[in-house]
């Protein structure tokens, strides 16, 4: 089965803030394991081959508006899509804060047109509510590069905040721009029902399964919960995209098991006899490339 990895980060110590270093400090120490300062493009390719994937998405994150950033906005940029430009396996999207107003806009632009980048990452949890109007305009020009936007939803670090991150946040946007090819990142964990509603009711918006695999490794009823949702709300498969937040949960489920552990999956007897229906390696095949393919990829799928 082929597969794409719709949601990997890529970073080095050097390019981003010491905020960031420290969050990634206590986090990891309240898991227990070594903190992940730097993940670079070499890692996840020696990953990805060892796990069989055949494409991978990076998203760089722009928090340059609320933290002392070593990089300008275009140098990020251009860090990220130079480190993918000789490999086809790889697409970098742009990180961009819509508060920059139209610094933001014409990089969004230059980001797309000039350096290659297939999509836009937007973080609010960095300290925005997306459905601001004053962002309506790089709503527009998204539409109008035809690219989709994948939105971190949920739960985030030490330093930002989670109050901006919420589901309901993008159904304006969604709603007054049908064009728009919205992704909600990690099912809006915690807020997973709330992601699925805003997923089911608005076509253009899909969910991507990066991170779940924490709950996989621990708690599987939670994966099946929600995919069981996500499939009574028919938003699973055809808008169900998977991913795994490379490198940051491999002490969780390393991303070679992630890889077998839902290729494989299947509902346990226990969600079938409450009326859920079982899933079939068809559904599993559209969730693990055929989406990502063709939003990302712009594959005829």
């Amino acid at each position: 089965m082929r597969v794409i990895d719709a949601h990997v980060h890529t970073w080095s110590r050097e390019i981003i803030s010491k905020k960031d270093l420290d969050a990634r400090r206590i986090s990891a120490k309240s898991s227990g394991i070594q903190p992940q300062l730097d993940s670079p493009v070499t890692n996840l390719v020696t990953a990805m081959k060892r796990a069989q994937i055949e494409r991978a998405v990076i998203l760089p994150i722009d928090s340059g508006l609320n933290q002392d950033m070593p990089l300008s906005l275009q140098e990020k940029t251009d860090w990220h899509a130079d480190e993918v430009k000789d490999d086809d396996s790889l697409i970098s999207f742009v990180g961009l804060d819509p508060r920059r107003g139209k610094e933001g806009l014409e990089e969004l632009e230059r980001a797309v047109r000039v350096k290659n980048c297939k999509g836009w990452k937007m973080y609010p949890p960095n300290g925005f509510y997306p459905d601001n109007e004053d962002f309506f305009p790089y709503y527009e020009l998204a539409a109008e590069l035809n690219i989709p936007i994948v939105i971190h939803q949920g739960f985030t670090s030490r330093f930002k905040h989670v109050k901006y991150a919420r589901p309901v946040y993008v159904d304006k946007i969604a709603a007054e721009f049908p064009q728009l090819k919205i992704v909600l990142a990690h099912v809006g964990m915690p807020w997973v029902s709330e992601a699925l509603m805003v997923s089911a009711k608005n076509p253009n918006v899909s969910v991507d399964i990066s991170g779940w695999q924490i709950f996989a490794s621990k708690t599987p009823h939670k994966l099946y919960e929600m995919i069981a949702e996500a499939k009574l709300w028919h938003v699973f498969p055809n808008r169900v995209i998977w991913g795994s937040d490379f490198p940051l949960f491999e002490y969780a489920m390393r991303l070679e098991k992630w890889v077998k552990y839902f290729a494989n999956l299947k509902m346990p007897d226990s969600f079938l006899d409450r009326g859920y229906q079982q899933i079939t390696s068809e559904e599993i095949e559209i969730v693990m490339w055929k989406n990502a393919a063709r939003l990302f990829f712009g594959e005829n799928i």
